[in-house]
């Protein structure tokens, strides 16, 4: 009897606390699923385009400053026997590839000097064999295994091997009371800042006579002059500032083929390597040009020979020095 009680006693509590019935089952398997919540929107910050910083009157567009060595391997062509290129103040960079290295291998050559002789083209291709050279240009995946095209060149005023931080000098016109004066801009190469500095020093670099004049014409020329050196420190009654020491310097290769210069314009009052087209009304000073001399000036451009009679010839037009109306070529 007390077992039979001990059953009936265990099925009542199944039956009361299982929470299972037939009800339930039914709700169980018949009964939809609970909506699932509504997912909460977070919105995404957006980051801010951070732009590259650039210097004014440098443009990051001008090209890669490189220097470079010949591939002296022993292969098929042109897997060997092109270029070892590295970009200048950089440890990597990427190569025509898609791969980022310290120094790239490319297949050949492109020049895009303009005007150059072949001489001179040869003589900027032994320059590249002999590492003696610093390029501006780019690298290109145009041909099989890149090409190097060459937009500027300069060549290496000595033999000795370049050492240190390359920078192109230029004068900027600061003139101080007291040294040391800031009066250069030193344009780190590859890089978007530049230094002032109070001095360059080429004193180390065995250059001739003749390329000490070129570099200092080039410092003060709006391009300035490459070099490589170390920044060193320069004291006066000013104070201390930094220079540069150069451990090279390089010349610019520009053409030396002269330009064909001859009258042109309506009345032949303009002097050109090309044909210039100007209005045609007459002016007394135009007569002035009829025996003059048309040639290339000392800056490569077509000109006027001022000599004594062409500026006495002006003065009485009472049209000097001389304005050249403006010209559609």
């Amino acid at each position: 009897m007390k077992s039979l009680m001990s059953i009936l006693i265990t099925a009542f509590a199944i039956f009361c606390f299982s929470g299972f019935s037939a009800h339930a089952a039914d709700d169980f398997y018949g009964a939809e699923p609970a909506p699932l919540p509504i997912p909460i929107e977070i919105p995404i910050p957006t980051v801010p385009t951070i732009p590259i910083p650039t210097i004014p009157g440098v443009s990051p567009l001008k090209g890669t400053y490189f220097t470079v060595k010949p591939d002296f391997r022993r292969c098929v062509s042109p897997i060997c026997g092109g270029w070892f290129v590295s970009a200048v103040n950089r440890k990597i960079f990427i190569c025509p590839d898609g791969s980022v290295k310290q120094e790239c291998y490319v297949a050949e050559e492109k020049i895009n000097i303009p005007g150059l002789s072949d001489i001179q083209l040869a003589e900027l291709r032994q320059a590249m064999s002999e590492s003696k050279v610093l390029i501006q240009g780019r690298l290109s995946n145009a041909v099989a295994y890149g090409v190097l095209e060459v937009n500027k060149a300069w060549l290496s005023a000595s033999d000795q091997p370049p050492k240190g931080i390359f920078v192109t000098v230029t004068d900027n016109g600061i003139r101080c009371v007291a040294a040391p004066c800031p009066s250069y801009d030193g344009q780190i190469l590859n890089r978007y800042f530049s230094k002032s500095l109070a001095s360059y020093d080429l004193s180390m670099v065995e250059a001739s006579d003749e390329q000490f004049v070129l570099a200092q014409e080039a410092v003060n020329s709006e391009n300035g002059l490459p070099m490589a050196g170390k920044f060193v420190e320069v004291a006066g009654p000013a104070g201390s500032a930094q220079g540069i020491a150069a451990s090279q310097f390089y010349l610019k290769v520009e053409s030396t083929k002269p330009k064909m210069c001859f009258p042109t314009g309506c009345s032949g009052q303009i002097c050109s390597d090309t044909d210039v087209i100007t209005t045609c009304e007459w002016r007394p000073e135009y007569a002035c040009f009829r025996n003059a001399s048309c040639s290339t000036q000392n800056n490569g451009d077509c000109g006027w020979v001022m000599d004594d009679e062409l500026r006495r010839c002006l003065a009485n037009s009472a049209l000097f020095p001389l304005l050249q109306p403006e010209t559609t070529r």
